[in-house]
Parts: C-alpha cells; sequence; structure tokens
C-alpha cells in the first residue's frame, strides 16, 4: 500500500484537496511533452513533482572527487575544523562567524548596510522605524519589517515606513595587509575612509545581502544568492570556468611541478567557500592571498581551532580533540591535508615558487574549498516532521566503500501523526492556492537545487526557462531565480547582475550571447522541451526578453522558522511577515505591465518594465490560512538543527555582537563585544544542559 493510498483512508477529506492542489502543481509539467527518451520515474513520494522527503536523496559530489581527495572522512575534518577556526580570518572571523545559528546568523547588532548593491550605490544609511539605525545600531522586533503599507493587502496602499538598508552579517574591520607578525597575528594597515564608523571609531563592516543558511545547501546548483558561486569548482576562486586563467599547481610524473585546470561538477560550495576567505568586507584584510592564508594556518598558528574548545564526541573531529582546546598536539593543517588530498597537489620537497611558497601554501584555496565543501555536504536535514509524515518509499544508496560519506540505505512508512491537522491544511495552502510550490519545489523545498542537479544528466528540468509574465509578454529566466518584488530592482540586480570578467552570470543570458553567435564561459544543458511557455520551440531570437534583473537564488525552507530574517536584504523577521508580503503580491509599486521590479539595464540588455515572477500576485488568504502556512514552514524544522545534535554539533566560538561605545586600546576601532557560543558535541544542547535555538525575531529586544 502506497502514501497516497493510505493517506485517501484514513484522511478523504484532505486527501481530496490535496489531490487538487498536485494537479495545480504539476498542470505545467504535464504539458511539457517532448520527443526525448522517457526516464524512468521516481518512486511516487508527496507532492511529486513538488516536494517529498529528503531522507536517503543522494548527496551530489563531483564524479572526479577521488582523483583530488584521498580520504572523505579526513576531508570532512578538515573542513570542519577550517570552517570553525577563528584564525583563518584576519580579524578573527571564521565562516562559522556567519553561519552559527541553523547555518544562519541571528545577531542583530551591528549588523545593517546601506544599499550597496544598488545601482548606482547608495552608501547612505537610512533610520530604522524606532531609532537612528547605522553602523552598531541595536536592531529591534519594532523595526520590521523594512517596508510598511497603510493597507497590508493593498501593495499600492500608502507607504508608512521603507528603508532600502539590508539586515547582514558584520564582518572585518578591513585594511590593507602588511604582514604576519608572531604567532597568529596579522598587521593590517588602519582604513581611515568609508561608512562603517561611529564618530570616527571603526565599526566591522557589514555586507550587503542577509547570510543565507549553509546547511542542505550541497544540493544547490549555484550558490550566493546572485549564483556566482560556480556549479564547476576551478580550485582558485567562486567563478569556474568564468576565469581562463585560473591554474592549481601539480606535481608531475618527473618530479616537476606545472599549471594544471581544475573543473569539478557538483561544486557550487567549493565555489563558494574560497569567496569570503580574502574578501576585505567579509573575512580578511585586503590584498591577503589565499597562499598567505595558506602560510598563516599552515605555519603561524599554534594548533587548530587554539583556543577553542571542541568536544570528545564531536561528530567529525572528537578523534582529534584535545582536552583542553583546540586540536591534539601533532594535529596540524599539514597533517590533516596530507591526509586528505591526493599527494601530488602537496608533496614537492624542496619546491618553492618564485615568491618562496610551498606547493601546499599555492594549492589552499583548493584545499580550502574542497574540504568545506566535504563538512558541508554532513549537513543535510532530513528528519523533520515532514519526513516522517511522508515516509521515503525507496532510497537510493550512494557511498559504498573506504570513502562512504554515510549516506544510509533505509525506508519508512509514512507517519500520518507527524504533522497536525493545521498543518496538513498548510500543506495543501502551500502545494495549490499558495503557490509556494511553483518555486520551493524537491526535497529540498527550491527550484534552485535538487531538480537541477540532475539536469546534467536525466533531463527532467532546463536551466534555463521560459514562462509569460504577468502581462501576458514572453521571457526567458534562470530556472531557480525569481524576481519576487522584495526591494525595487534597482536596489540590487541579483543574478541580472556580471561577474567580474564581463560576463553576465545569468545563464540565460549567455544563451542570447550563444544565439548570438557569441562564446560563453558556462557549460549548461537547455531542454526547450521543458520550456513552461511554447514548450519544444528553442530559443532563436537574440533579442528575446529575459527576466533577470533583480532575480535571487530560491532559498531552501527547511529549518526556515530559525533561520531569519528572511529575504535577501532581511527585511522581515517572522514568518508571518513574509506569508503577508506574497499575500498582497509581494512590495512592488506600480501596475503590472510597469512596476518597480523593472530596470533599464543598459542597451545590450533592453528596458524591460517587469521582471516579476508571474505567480507573485495576491492569493486572498484568510488569516487562518496564512497561519496554517506559517505552521506547516514550521514543520520543516529538523530537531536536531534546533538541539545542535551531530552532525549539526560545533566547536565553541567566540563571536562578534557589534561594539562597545569604547576604544580601550586607542587603536581607532571600537572595541568587540563578545556573543560566546559553547561548544557542543553530537548528543547537541541539550546534553550540555542548554536550551535549543530560538526564532530570530524571539532574540530581538
Amino acid at each position: 500500500m502506497n502514501f497516497f493510498t493510505t493517506f485517501r483512508r484514513s484522511r478523504p477529506h484532505l486527501f481530496s484537496a490535496l489531490v487538487v492542489a498536485l494537479v495545480m502543481a504539476g498542470a505545467a509539467v504535464a504539458q511539457q511533452v517532448c520527443p526525448i527518451p522517457p526516464v524512468a520515474p521516481d518512486p511516487p513520494i508527496l507532492g511529486a513533482p513538488g516536494t517529498g522527503s529528503l531522507q536517503g536523496v543522494p548527496v551530489p559530489l563531483p564524479q572526479a572527487l577521488d582523483t583530488v581527495v584521498k580520504n572523505r572522512p579526513k576531508a570532512i575534518a578538515l573542513g570542519k575544523a577550517l570552517f570553525w577556526d577563528k584564525q583563518a580570518g584576519s580579524d578573527g572571523q571564521a565562516c562559522a562567524s556567519c553561519h552559527f545559528h541553523a547555518g544562519a546568523d541571528n545577531r542583530s547588532k551591528n549588523q545593517l548596510n546601506p544599499a550597496l548593491r544598488a545601482v548606482p550605490p547608495d552608501a547612505g544609511f537610512q533610520p530604522t522605524r524606532t531609532g537612528s539605525g547605522g553602523p552598531n545600531y541595536q536592531l529591534k522586533a519594532g523595526d520590521y519589517p523594512f517596508h510598511v503599507l497603510t493597507d497590508p493587502l493593498d501593495r499600492n496602499s500608502a507607504i508608512i515606513f521603507d528603508s532600502n538598508d539590508t539586515t547582514s552579517s558584520q564582518g572585518a574591520f578591513s585594511g590593507t595587509f602588511g604582514q604576519f607578525f608572531g604567532l597568529n597575528n596579522e598587521a593590517c594597515s588602519l582604513e581611515t575612509q568609508g561608512i562603517f564608523h561611529v564618530n570616527g571609531k571603526l565599526t566591522r563592516k557589514v555586507e550587503p545581502r542577509n547570510t543565507p543558511t549553509m546547511i542542505n545547501a550541497i544540493f544547490q546548483f549555484r550558490s550566493f544568492w546572485d549564483g556566482r558561486a560556480n556549479n564547476r569548482f576551478n580550485g582558485v576562486n567562486p567563478f569556474g570556468r568564468r576565469d581562463s586563467n585560473a591554474r592549481i599547481l601539480e606535481r608531475q610524473g618527473d618530479g616537476s611541478i606545472a599549471p594544471a585546470v581544475l573543473d569539478l561538477e557538483n561544486a557550487a560550495l567549493a565555489s563558494q567557500a574560497v569567496g569570503p576567505t580574502t574578501n576585505d568586507t567579509e573575512m580578511s584584510c585586503a590584498n591577503r592571498q589565499f597562499k598567505m592564508v595558506g602560510r598563516k594556518l599552515l605555519t603561524q598558528i599554534p594548533r587548530p581551532l587554539f583556543g577553542q574548545k571542541v568536544e570528545l564526541d564531536d561528530s567529525a573531529l572528537g578523534p582529534y580533540a584535545d582536552v583542553g582546546h583546540g586540536l591534539k598536539p601533532g594535529v596540524t593543517y599539514p597533517a590533516l591535508i596530507q591526509e586528505a588530498f591526493q599527494d601530488k597537489y602537496w608533496l614537492a620537497p624542496g619546491y618553492a615558487s618564485p615568491d618562496g611558497y610551498t606547493l601546499m601554501e599555492e594549492n589552499f584555496s583548493m584545499f580550502w574549498g574542497l574540504a568545506i565543501m566535504m563538512y558541508e555536504s554532513t549537513l543535510v536535514s532530513d528528519q523533520s516532521p515532514f519526513d516522517g509524515f511522508v515516509g521515503t518509499v525507496a532510497v537510493t544508496t550512494s557511498g559504498i566503500g573506504p570513502n562512504a560519506v554515510g549516506i544510509v540505505n533505509t525506508a519508512t512508512q509514512p507517519n500520518f501523526g507527524a504533522l497536525t491537522p493545521q498543518q496538513v491544511n498548510g500543506m495543501v495552502l502551500f502545494m495549490g492556492k499558495g503557490k509556494c510550490v511553483a518555486c520551493h519545489k524537491g526535497p529540498d523545498f527550491t527550484g534552485a537545487g535538487l531538480n537541477l542537479q540532475f539536469t546534467q544528466k536525466i533531463n527532467q528540468e532546463s536551466v534555463i526557462e521560459r514562462m509569460f509574465m504577468g502581462d501576458n509578454g514572453l521571457a526567458i529566466y534562470d530556472n531557480g531565480f525569481y524576481n519576487i518584488g522584495a526591494a525595487p530592482t534597482n536596489q540590487d540586480l541579483g543574478v541580472g547582475a556580471d561577474d567580474p570578467f564581463g560576463h553576465p552570470l545569468s545563464f540565460a543570458r549567455q544563451l542570447k550571447q550563444l544565439v548570438a553567435g557569441q562564446i560563453v564561459p558556462d557549460p549548461f544543458l537547455v531542454n526547450p522541451c521543458f520550456f513552461e511557455a511554447n514548450p519544444c520551440v528553442p530559443v532563436q531570437d537574440a533579442t528575446i526578453r529575459d527576466a533577470v534583473d533583480g532575480a535571487m537564488k530560491t532559498p531552501g525552507l527547511r529549518n526556515v522558522e530559525l533561520t531569519g530574517p528572511y529575504m535577501h536584504n532581511g527585511s522581515m523577521a517572522t514568518l508571518e511577515e513574509v506569508v503577508e508580503f506574497y499575500n498582497r503580491g509581494g512590495n512592488r509599486r506600480g501596475p503590472i505591465s510597469s512596476d518597480t521590479t523593472g530596470f533599464d539595464h543598459s542597451p545590450q540588455w533592453g528596458n524591460n518594465p517587469s521582471n516579476l515572477d508571474v505567480d507573485v500576485q495576491p492569493l486572498g488568504l484568510t488569516a487562518q490560512e496564512q497561519a496554517d502556512l506559517v505552521a506547516f514552514m514550521k514543520s520543516l524544522t529538523d530537531e536536531r538543527v534546533r538541539c545542535e545534535k551531530a552532525p549539526f554539533d560545533h566547536p565553541a566560538l567566540a563571536n562578534f555582537n557589534g561594539h562597545a561605545d569604547l576604544d580601550r586600546n586607542n587603536d581607532g576601532k571600537l572595541d568587540d563585544l563578545i556573543l560566546r557560543l559553547p561548544s557542543v558535541g553530537g548528543g547537541g544542547r541539550p546534553a550540555k544542559g542548554l536550551a535549543c535555538l530560538k526564532a530570530f525575531h524571539e532574540t530581538l529586544p
């Protein structure tokens, strides 16, 4: 007896509503008839082609991974150490400094950025609803949302309050890198210009976009809100093949060292991981190169995670943990790299580059990116009440052998008691009237994730879509990236921007270049037979409208209860505010044919009067239906994430949390306030007598 049969017999009224919702969710797919060889269907799971359980879903990793990684479990341990180690940043910043709370950031002091992504950039802070705002401001519950209307159901009603500032994450003080001195110290100049200061004293800079969770991010086809972290990892930076000069170094058979191209697919998280490390807003002094980071962590620190407590039962680092703090004497980053990676990338006795760096230091960006990707590949939250409710009817076993990452071959039956009646009602709304599943589809609840990973193999989706817009005009766009009218497009172009090499980030715009006979950097497959509009009609007009300006990657919704604030600009504090936003059809202003999602990009791309996702329209949800939707989204929380149980346990972290109004050592910088995160082992916070994590709005004053 399958899920649908059991559910129909046990809850006939809800089953009828669910069938209607699924028909609506799958209507577009049903129209996409295409003359290609049929693919064996996946086992039937709830919501197909909408959503389903994440249990047993194979983690997508590069096919050639083991040509670089020698031992996967060792790489995971190395990646976790690197991710949580404060010594990696110039100013004590770790990757985890912005990804410590259910993989996201729930700090609320010194977390504001003006619209620095706007076109042109807006470097002026705006007041909040309750205070002056700006650097070192303490956000309050009353400051949210950042866009308030006289009538919450009418997007064009009078504006009571609006701000183009974003809630994001504080990072480094910056300044220009000078040299290392002593153990674990970097000399950087004092940055005297800029906007991040209070009364002439510097504060930590704040990123221009809200920090998304890295839990379940392993399923993403591209990373960052604008997708600039490429699916293919070049070992050097986030841009994959876009950087034609990117090279790692490799020892040849005769012992010589030669540049080599690295091109690993399904490695967006490796591409993402190498971005913040040398970014002078996030983790680094300006002009600090990755090989310098390598030299510091390989030779200039006492030992990994020095000064940070690691529990002896830590799920990945326990065997290496010292009884005091950090890792055991003798457990060094060079030793971990030697155990985790193939010898030809680090073993070169006597080798020194022209500027004096070893092979291991020269390739440190590759080790960093792949090791952190391997650690993050273990952070899969597939034990939510929703997963229990739908069960798994078939599980694919993967990773068998000495390098297995730990995918378990089990199958479970649906447990209809796992969700409350209100959550089931919300699930029906999610897949039907609320239109949520149109973008938040798949077991990872994002169209930018697992569905796109498989496009390169079984052709069930296309990385480029064509749809009718809200004004009935045709446009192509990057599948999984949408402009939902959260803020005017001129405040942030998202995937509509260009990379540092002058290429459009958008696949849709690259397709237009291909049609025009130009060469593009990214490899991608386009199957027009899976287009929503005019299926099986290829794109042949290089001037076709695109809907990419202001479009952002669809975030996954698992654990969304804990990952506020919400939207790419962090402008909403609660899920209730998010649902209210969708219920009125977004925050865009003006008529549907020409609203604030439009953007006059350039003569090359044309003036698009609207880039709005067609499904962002007034929904007509009642107050009860809105509450039901929120209740369903809370059913996507994995209690292991909430309580930081393995594999979501972690070392201790003294995290920066805004500043005091003092500069005691007179160094020109306001003194840091510290948020101390205790170490937790496999048993999570309850085993340490600690309360589990709360939602963002519950922590606001």
